[in-house]
């Protein structure tokens, strides 16, 4: 049922997940900050919203600053959140927040005690309220440097350097994707809830995490190939990777290899499965206008001219790339970018399309969206 929700903190990377997640389930969404000087909008924000999702935070100190620092704006965050809840004339019914596993640390401790005065807040206004325990987070659009290690990991794989891990260090974590359907499911989780039973948890190490990446970014910056994405894991890992590398080359040269009868190009190599089709559009036609949560997909234009056009959600950001079937380019369509191909010439387009998971369609994961 589509509901007004608040997302409290949603410029950040939990917060565009969370709201692309709202948007596509049919929510109205509201967006507000807790920073200091924005008490006034967030009162607005909150006051007649069904649900409000508290994800603000700040988890790694400002150059020249202590994770105490840190800390204390995490926890005044979250009181700014709870006196909204207190002021609003027509509080909401439901009150989420996104808390940590971590603890002993102040970070964890700013977490466990802004969500108990959000959870006392909420019960005096008669709304109810969960905090899920969160682990470390990973996924598309990750900010590197920035207390995530996978971004950190690919930015310098990118960058052409090679990462160096001391020790065996345990890891716990869990795709942005996943999070953000817990924060918006409405199933009774408690006033604590964990995600150890209800979502895929990605138990390794930091080697492992290295490796794994490593193992990704070779094939596909040498030639384009992607992994076995059959791989619950391995898929999420690649889509965090392409929202990193995709900006660098959004087009992938195919080499052709070519007689006196003509040339052949190899379009997709993976280490796994998927689906490949093609299509033909006659002149002036757009296909497309659509985005996917999980699947990522390759466009290549095999005779004809083309716009492809590409946009990430809620965001004005966006690549428009020209295509021919003269010089063919594999595409690849980032996460959560919609994304749609335009006929440009006076020719029939013929384009070939691959995406990494037969068609199923009682689970499609296609939602419409313009470009």
């Amino acid at each position: 049922m589509s509901q007004t929700l608040t997302l409290v903190g949603a410029s950040g990377f939990l917060g565009w997940h969370v709201g692309l997640h709202a948007r596509l389930q049919g929510h109205h969404v509201r967006t507000a900050s807790a920073r200091p000087g924005q008490e006034a909008e967030l009162l607005t924000a909150v006051d007649g919203a069904d649900t409000v999702i508290h994800l603000a935070a700040c988890n790694r100190p400002a150059e020249g600053q202590t994770p105490q620092d840190a800390a204390d704006h995490t926890l005044a965050a979250a009181h700014r959140t709870a006196t909204a809840l207190r002021e609003a004339g027509s509080p909401p019914s439901r009150v989420v927040v996104a808390g940590t596993t971590q603890s002993g640390t102040d970070y964890g401790e700013a977490k466990s005690s802004g969500g108990d005065a959000i959870a006392a807040v909420a019960d005096a206004v008669g709304a109810t309220a969960t905090e899920w325990l969160l682990p470390n987070l990973f996924g598309e659009h990750g900010r590197p440097r920035h207390n995530m290690v996978t971004a950190t990991f690919i930015e310098a794989l990118l960058d052409g350097d090679a990462p160096t891990v001391h020790g065996d260090t345990p890891l716990t974590l869990l795709a942005a994707r996943h999070a953000a359907e817990l924060l918006l499911s409405d199933a009774p989780a408690g006033r604590r809830a964990v995600t150890d039973d209800v979502a895929p948890l990605r138990h390794t190490t930091v080697p492992d995490l290295l490796a794994r990446l490593q193992a990704i970014h070779g094939p596909y910056s040498e030639r384009g190939q992607l992994p076995d994405l059959a791989d619950g894991f391995t898929s999420e890992l690649m889509a965090a990777y392409l929202s990193h590398s995709f900006l660098r080359r959004p087009a992938i040269p195919l080499v052709a290899h070519s007689d006196p009868r003509g040339s052949f190009f190899e379009t997709v190599r993976v280490a796994g499965g998927g689906q490949t089709s093609f299509s033909t559009t006659v002149p002036g036609i757009t296909r497309g206008d659509h985005l996917h949560l999980r699947k990522i997909e390759r466009f290549v234009v095999l005779s004809g001219s083309a716009r492809i056009s590409i946009r990430r959600s809620g965001t004005d950001e966006r690549v428009d790339l020209d295509a021919t079937g003269e010089e063919p380019v594999a595409v690849d369509m980032p996460i959560g970018w919609s994304h749609n191909i335009t006929n440009t010439g006076d020719d029939t387009l013929y384009t070939q399309f691959w995406i990494s998971e037969m068609y199923d369609p009682a689970d499609p994961d296609t939602f419409p969206e313009e470009v």
